[in-house]
């Protein structure tokens, strides 16, 4: 039997899969891209989405450890802090995740206060970094292409690659 549950939640208006990670050992557990729910046409947000992840975690009495995003997104909006608040856990990206947010700063014409340091995370990976999950090992793979903060998270026998993979049909292999 594998060290490591996977389960997936599929968010049908981004094609984004997030990932809830255990250690069958311990039950801790890592979510890897969550999203937030947006109505575009509205200008709102909501947890929808985000509530049936922090569900299950409560239901399987799972401890989140980490929140881990494999780059920063501008097709879908994250809901870490949102699952960080209800659940615990670090949020951690990718330390190139700076070079992300300063582009995204001039681009969307964000205030001038906006923090380009990488702040709004508790843990910014370089490549090759190790952290711990439970008792498993999760490595931190640097894998530029879609944003140069891509990162894919090594877990035991799976790899998580967020968007660094693209299909011809969606433009993603999130799903």
């Amino acid at each position: 039997m594998s060290k490591i549950q996977i389960t997936p939640f599929f968010h049908d208006p981004t094609f984004t899969v997030t990932y809830v990670v255990t250690d069958r050992a311990t039950n801790s557990c890592a979510i890897i891209d969550p999203v937030l729910d947006y109505d575009a046409a509205a200008g709102q947000i909501s947890h929808e989405f985000a509530d049936k992840v922090v569900s299950y975690v409560d239901k399987n009495g799972l401890t989140l450890e980490w929140i881990l995003e494999t780059h920063a997104h501008a097709d879908h909006l994250t809901a870490a802090p949102y699952i960080k608040e209800k659940l615990g856990g670090l949020i951690g990206v990718g330390d190139h995740i700076r070079r992300v947010q300063s582009t995204f700063k001039a681009i969307y014409n964000l205030e001038s206060t906006f923090p380009t340091d990488g702040s709004q995370f508790d843990q910014l990976f370089v490549d090759g970094e190790v952290i711990t999950l439970g008792h498993l090992d999760v490595e931190v793979l640097h894998t530029p292409g879609h944003t140069p903060a891509c990162v894919s998270y090594y877990i035991e026998d799976a790899v998580f690659v967020g968007d660094t993979l693209f299909m011809p049909d969606y433009g993603t292999a999130r799903a």
